[in-house]
C-alpha cells in the first residue's frame, strides 16, 4: 500500500476558493497521470489555529502495478 498527501495551505489573505480550485486541480492531475492505480481510501482533515493559517490535508492510500499482485 502506498500513500500520496496533497495539503492545502490557505494564506492569511487569499482566497478559499482559490485554495481549494487549486487543490482539486492537483489531485486531478495526478489522478490522470497515474492512471493505473487502485485506490483504496481516502482522507481529509483540516487544521489551524489563530497564529497560523488554516490548512487541509488530504492522504489517497492506493496500489500501483507493482503492489496490486
Amino acid at each position: 500500500m502506498l500513500v500520496k498527501i496533497f495539503v492545502m495551505r490557505e494564506g492569511y489573505f487569499s482566497s478559499i476558493t482559490t485554495a481549494a480550485s487549486n487543490l482539486e486541480q492537483e489531485i486531478n492531475s495526478w489522478l490522470r497521470a497515474n492512471p493505473d492505480i487502485r485506490i483504496a481510501n481516502i482522507e481529509q482533515s483540516s487544521c489551524g489555529g489563530s497564529m497560523e493559517p488554516s490548512r487541509t490535508v488530504v492522504s489517497v492510500w492506493y496500489q500501483d502495478k507493482a503492489t496490486q499482485a
